[in-house]
């Protein structure tokens, strides 16, 4: 008379199932705090998919758990397939990601997380040295055409979503090479020109044109554009810097950030002087720090207005920029930039505090009077915003405007404009990689649908659930602690008087085989959940003692709270000593000891799998073929859509 359901506690997911008890048949009953309540709810396929976190977390939807395993076989070639098939940027994704997958991933919590982004690089360039070919799918040509202005991330994700359903794509780019923000805003010590050129090119292949060194606005009008294309999508993202609002701004030695980073890139000579002081906590502040050591300067600093913890860079580049040398500054502000002469000679800046929480709960900074002090500079890099130029549209088009930036409809990516379409950082301001081509991939589904005339799509998960009594964990995969990833040693990242040489000198290493294979085993396998047969458990309590993490438990009935109407809790409540096996599935580690050790077969160990596709044949997410990837066809040898 009962059956499965779950409950959360804190913020993770977890499962319980229903059972009468005797009071004396176990030792182990509320053996959790009797005052806690837990929230239950129906087992379900969104609830199951929501278990594998770094998929969830992943803007475009990849599969990361599925390649970490199938690294850790070894069958690298279809972990590589399996990471690039949903991302259109996933070389440069395995540089220079943000991984918020990583900040999701469940091993954190045991430990440290997967190295995520360091593996996926392994597979790319594992991939690259094979020499095996990526094989394009077959493509139905459709007369439709769209133009594409921007080959940033945003731009080539939009390329490529259509390009696959037989769309025309044009791309246009004032820069002389692909990769937008990528090629002009991030140094080449961390990124390699090669992985822009990666993704780019097979893109290419799918028979995208890339227009480059072509401003619309002056090489080609917008107005053109509309005429010629069925749709136009504008991913021209924010490359414009935001002023420094402060007196002195104007001093000579005054760089911004987003134009020092692109005369860096493109091999313009700068000069830094040997003072430098950066304004700002983003990845272009580290970027612009990095690049003046670089370049010759002998003391940077970083000065940010918020503490270290609000920082948005990674733990991994904040510490490389330290190890380099740069010194951080926090709580502080900038006041004014002095100079003499017209030239910079220093920043005056203002000591903060943190003041109440705002309405986002964010703690602005406050300056504290008379706190000021001066930091010694020859150059001042402000990296504190940018904005998107919006000099090239049409006026008379009369493009709705807020806050400087295009306004879209959240649902559908459309301007005011009939057939212009907008997204990524053109749209949103600056954001990260990964977040831009996730922009850029629902934006060209949008454009799909509305070439295709196509109003009403809904989206059919197809699930399956694998059950097993003789599931087993790779070998010490539990104790395996992270990687460390291999840097170069910091005398050689700066070899030689040539800034040229010391810029595209690569600070990260990336893993060899047997450490790609190591990491990779550390995966807990979250598509993997314990499951309690209701019918066959009799309450032993030896799962419990089993348990290495302690994270099964049995609870008095009367503690499980319902979000909505279920039978099963309904007539358990009515037993006064009815109880429930709690699994904690946050610090579920899967090794499946409670499996081997339940003495009725009362536990399995379901393997999830699931496939959401759309009615206009969209694959929209998958957790599903990593085991049966090996012959398949598709963009870089993924399904064919």
């Amino acid at each position: 008379m009962t059956a499965p359901a779950t409950y959360r506690r804190g913020a993770g997911p977890s499962r319980t199932t229903i059972q009468p008890n005797d009071a004396q048949r176990s030792s182990h009953a509320l053996t959790l705090d009797v005052r806690q309540e837990f929230l239950v709810q129906p087992v379900d396929a969104s609830w199951l998919q929501c278990n594998i976190e770094c998929q969830e977390a992943c803007p475009v939807g990849t599969n990361c758990r599925g390649y970490l395993n199938l690294a850790a076989e070894g069958r690298f070639e279809e972990g590589y397939i399996l990471s690039r098939e949903p991302n259109p940027v996933a070389a440069m994704c395995s540089y220079v990601c943000s991984a918020p997958c990583e900040r999701a991933c469940r091993r954190g919590d045991i430990d440290r997380p997967l190295a995520i982004r360091a593996m996926k690089r392994f597979l790319v360039e594992w991939h690259e040295a094979s020499g095996i070919p990526d094989v394009m799918p077959h493509i139905e040509a459709r007369p439709e055409k769209v133009a594409v202005v921007g080959a940033g991330p945003a731009g080539i994700s939009v390329a490529r979503e259509l390009a696959t359903k037989g769309y025309g794509v044009d791309v246009y780019d004032s820069l002389p090479y692909g990769g937008g923000t990528m090629l002009i805003g991030v140094p080449a010590f961390r990124l390699p020109r090669e992985a822009i050129e990666m993704d780019i090119r097979l893109v290419e292949r799918l028979g995208v044109k890339f227009h480059y060194s072509t401003n619309v606005g002056v090489d080609v009008s917008f107005d053109d554009l509309q005429r010629d294309f069925d749709a136009v999508a504008i991913t021209a993202g924010a490359m414009n810097a935001v002023n420094l609002d402060v007196p002195g701004a104007e001093l000579e030695g005054v760089q911004y950030g987003v134009d020092f980073m692109k005369r860096a890139n493109l091999g313009e000579p700068i000069e830094v002087g040997k003072d430098v002081v950066v304004i700002g906590g983003g990845y272009t502040a580290m970027d612009c720090s990095r690049t003046s050591l670089r370049h010759g300067a002998e003391n940077v600093a970083i000065v940010y207005r918020r503490t270290r913890s609000e920082l948005v860079v990674d733990e991994e580049e904040l510490g490389e920029t330290e190890r380099e040398g740069v010194r951080m500054e926090f709580l502080a502000s900038p006041v004014e930039v002095l100079g003499e002469d017209g030239k910079v000679t220093g920043v005056k800046f203002i000591r903060n505090k943190l003041g109440e929480p705002d309405a986002s709960g964010r703690r602005s900074p406050v300056p504290i009077e008379g706190s000021e002090f001066v930091i010694k500079a020859d150059t001042v890099i402000p990296a504190v915003s940018q904005a998107a130029d919006l000099t090239f549209l049409p006026v008379e088009a009369d493009f709705e405007v807020n806050r400087g930036r295009v306004k879209v409809d959240p649902a559908t990516y459309a301007t005011n404009v009939r057939g212009v379409f907008a997204c990524g950082d053109f749209v949103t301001g600056p954001t990260t990689l990964i977040e831009a081509a996730g922009h850029g991939k629902k934006c060209a589904y949008a454009i799909d649908r509305y070439l295709a005339a196509q109003t009403d799509v809904t989206v059919a998960a197809n699930v399956k659930m694998t059950s097993s009594w003789t599931f087993e964990m790779p070998e010490f995969y539990d104790v395996l602690p992270r990687q460390h990833i291999p840097m170069t040693p910091l005398a050689d990242r700066m070899p030689s008087t040539d800034p040229d040489v010391n810029f595209t000198t690569q600070v990260e290493r990336g893993y060899d085989a047997t450490a790609a294979v190591a990491e990779s085993t550390r995966c807990l396998m979250c598509n993997f959940n314990i499951w309690f047969d209701p019918f066959r458990c009799v309450l032993c309590g030896a799962c419990a003692d089993v348990c290495p993490e302690g994270v099964i438990h049995m609870v008095d009935i009367n503690q499980l709270k319902s979000e909505g109407l279920l039978s099963e809790l309904d007539e358990a409540y009515g037993w006064q000593d009815g109880a429930a096996m709690i699994l904690d599935e946050e610090r579920c580690i899967r090794c499946a000891l409670c499996v081997k050790r339940c003495p009725f077969d009362a536990i399995t160990m379901e393997r999830f799998e699931l496939q959401e596709i759309s009615t206009d044949g969209r694959l929209y997410k998958e957790s599903y073929r990593d085991a049966q990837l090996a012959g398949t066809t598709g963009v870089a040898g993924g399904m064919a859509r």
